[in-house]
């Protein structure tokens, strides 16, 4: 199956060195009259810390290091709590205070060109990675030669670098370690000299060792590079897949969709990104019924679809399989009149919903360039024919992707005490794979 791929480049302490891989998937603006770092303004209508966080950095062009915890369960930490807020233009410190207090979790400081976010949950995970530990020296090299470093000057250090396949390899710098510095300043300094961001993610899994005393296993570092789109993508994710042929289809046609669909680990990735399909171009009715069954007999299908008020309503299987967040789509709305972009009418749904509760839409960045769609609703109209009616008004396809409070992969309750409940909006263009992923997804021209 052809997916983004991400590299794991491993040196495990107390026992060798070894390396893994797993299958994964702005331009700088000038100074304020305060000295520090201008951006536009910004409009979050529903998204993650950590991306609102990204798309900041990428705006007001500094490398991004965000220290978070990975919890026992691979909950997301910063992934988990929603950001809705309007950011003023201005000096990215007032809007990183302005993001703080709307939606909490981290502190930050911006020091030599370099933002750095630590997550609350992490404050107190005081690992190795935090002791002035490093001796005096001089160093040159990439990531993967900086971790190496770390490992062999400190055991008692475990990192796991990961990087997603077809990123630029991270750039060579030199730079000066300072006598006692730790683990976190160097790497620092490697986000300062090379201008590219990471993220570490904190294990909390400790063990002991008769000679090198406790050791923390398991922290990881992914090489980050800007996020400049509004697509909410994750990092991870199938290149050529049911979704992007989709997508394709109603760009090739002219013709909105509405997918129903449901999260596979805790991000915008849907079920329907998991299985591999390119459209055959064909007519609507027949390219949909192509895609929606996966070749391996009838018992085996990737959706359902249906026409409701002149749209195709796609249903993945997932979506169907199980009753858990659907109840949200069949919520009624307030009556009343909404002009706008498909993440403003997700907030304006959010506050429109007649028996409110925990579940809400998370509708991404708005931006001015948006489609635009103006609909009336009537008493007793559902989210979803709400969603229909934008579709019709807008063009834009509407992709929801349902999101529980249980941890699919370990299929316990979300202990974290700010997770969200909801759906993920999305425009479904956003999915629409590139001529380049294609090639990169089967090695030959589409």
């Amino acid at each position: 199956m052809p997916m983004t791929q991400r590299r794991r480049l491993a040196v495990p302490l107390l026992a060798g060195c070894l390396a893994a891989i797993a299958l994964a998937c702005g331009s700088e603006t000038p100074p304020s009259a305060s000295g520090a770092t201008a951006i536009r303004a910004m409009r979050f209508a529903g998204v993650d810390l950590a991306w609102a966080l990204e798309r900041i950095a990428a705006e007001s062009g500094l490398p991004l290091v965000l220290d978070e915890i990975r919890t026992e369960d691979n909950t997301p930490d910063l992934g988990l709590y929603r950001v809705d807020v309007d950011l003023p233009a201005g000096p990215v410190d007032v809007a990183l205070r302005e993001l703080k207090k709307a939606a909490g979790g981290i502190d930050y400081e911006i020091a030599s060109g370099t933002l750095y976010v630590r997550s609350n949950l992490s404050v107190t995970a005081k690992t190795p990675i935090d002791l002035p530990l490093l001796p005096k020296s001089s160093f040159k090299g990439t990531m993967a030669d900086l971790i190496n470093y770390i490992l062999v000057t400190i055991p008692t250090s475990y990192v796991v670098i990961e990087r997603v396949y077809g990123d630029p390899e991270p750039p060579t710098v030199e730079f000066e370690i300072a006598e006692k510095a730790s683990v976190k300043d160097v790497l620092l300094q490697y986000a300062q000299a090379s201008g590219l961001g990471w993220t570490m993610y904190r294990a909390g899994n400790v063990i002991n060792d008769p000679t090198q005393g406790k050791a923390v296993v398991g922290t990881t570092i992914q090489v980050r590079y800007p996020r400049t789109s509004t697509s909410r993508r994750p990092q991870v994710f199938n290149l050529e897949s049911t979704v992007g042929a989709l997508a394709s289809t109603s760009a090739r046609l002219q013709v909105p969709l509405l997918v129903l669909d449901r999260s596979v680990i805790l991000n915008t990735r849907g079920f329907l990104n998991l299985s591999s399909q390119r459209e055959q171009k064909l007519p609507l009715v027949e390219n949909l019924d192509e895609l929606a069954q996966s070749g391996w007999g009838p018992e085996r299908w990737h959706f359902k679809w249906k026409m409701e008020d002149g749209v195709p309503v796609i249903e993945s299987r997932d979506y169907l399989h199980r009753l858990a967040g659907r109840d949200l789509l069949h919520g009624e709305l307030l009556a009343g009149e909404f002009e706008g972009s498909l993440p403003e009418f997700a907030r304006w749904a959010n506050s429109h919903m007649k028996n409110p509760s925990r579940e809400i839409l998370m509708g991404g960045e708005i931006v001015e360039e948006m489609p635009r769609g103006k609909i009336t609703i009537a008493p007793g109209t559902t989210l979803q024919q709400a969603l229909i009616a934008f579709a019709k008004s807008s063009g834009v396809s509407p992709y929801v992707v349902l999101l529980g409070d249980v941890n699919p992969l370990s299929g316990k309750q979300i202990a974290h005490p700010n997770a969200w409940r909801g759906a993920f909006l999305q425009d479904l263009g956003e999915w629409l794979p590139t001529e380049e992923e294609l090639r990169r997804a089967t090695g030959v021209n589409p």
